[in-house]
């Protein structure tokens, strides 16, 4: 029952956690990161100050004819066959892609109210994704570090929840043995609460366990979370000791074949056997005197 409650609780806040960053992470879709990563390039060009209508000369009123003919001014003047300037094939790339959102009504309209408004500064996970091109590594990182968050904060959920539950039995305990008076007693007895069993004596309450054993009620007993009781951490301790067990069992498995193995029978060549033979032929031959 308790580790469905945990369940129930890590997957809500699980939940809640992807309500609220839903809205962040989906914010601006690709048009608006196209005109996000624009007017960074332009600022950084030309300076902090320029928009798109300043760097063309030209006010937010301007018609069609007006931004077509400041395009084809400005193209001139920044075109690379003309311009040796280093950057001249960005700056000559990024005019047409900014005269073209100008020509886009929609995309125009877009750009007006983030020059009134101001271009947010959190623009959505897909536009820094997009932008910065995160690699595995990375991503796995940022997972791992998000769950570490998050098990840290069901650690201290189970905590509270443990506390609780210790206070709840140890009320409804003393309430079944003293009364609804709770008028305290020293004498010892054995109460039930939802099928377990406790027993009282004073301000000593315990759980009785089917062998016997008495598990005091004590709320300091229960450990506070710890930064270094999650994931991130506890994972590299695991990887760790499952790597040391393996060698240590290798080593050892190593150590019992080799005091296992049988000394090796040493066979002799057929040209050794018939010397022995005719070693001992001999032997038997002149070993022996002849007595008259």
């Amino acid at each position: 029952m308790a580790s469905k409650n945990r369940f129930i609780t890590f997957g809500f806040l699980v939940f809640i956690l992807i309500l609220v960053l839903l809205p962040y992470a989906k914010a601006w879709d690709n048009e608006d990161h196209e005109i996000f990563t624009l007017v960074d390039e332009l600022e950084a060009s030309e300076g902090k100050d320029v928009n798109f209508y300043s760097w063309l000369g030209l006010e937010p009123t301007a018609s069609e004819k007006d931004i077509n003919r400041a395009y084809r001014k400005l193209s001139l003047a920044l075109h690379p066959d003309k311009n040796r300037d280093a950057n001249s094939k960005e700056r000559f790339s990024r005019l047409g892609a900014i005269t073209t959102i100008l020509r886009n009504p929609d995309m125009r309209e877009r750009y007006n109210f983030f020059l009134k408004n101001g271009v947010p500064k959190w623009r959505g996970t897909g536009y820094y994704y997009k932008r910065y091109r995160p690699g595995l590594g990375t991503v796995l990182t940022g997972l791992l570090v998000l769950g570490s968050f998050l098990h840290y904060m069901v650690m201290w959920v189970n905590y509270y929840q443990e506390k609780r539950r210790i206070r709840y039995y140890k009320q409804e305990s003393r309430e079944i043995a003293w009364g609804k008076r709770m008028k305290k007693q020293q004498t010892r007895k054995r109460v039930y609460v939802n099928d377990l069993a406790f027993v009282v004596e004073g301000d000593y309450v315990a759980l009785l366990a089917e062998d016997g054993i008495e598990y005091v009620l004590d709320e300091e007993e229960i450990d506070q979370p710890k930064v270094t009781d999650v994931m991130i951490f506890m994972l590299p301790k695991w990887f760790y000791g499952n790597i040391a067990n393996t060698f240590t069992k290798k080593k050892s498995s190593n150590t019992t074949d080799s005091l296992k193995t049988p000394e090796k029978e040493v066979i002799s060549s057929d040209s050794e056997r018939r010397e022995d033979g005719d070693k001992k032929i001999k032997k038997r031959k002149g070993g022996k005197k002849t007595k008259y």
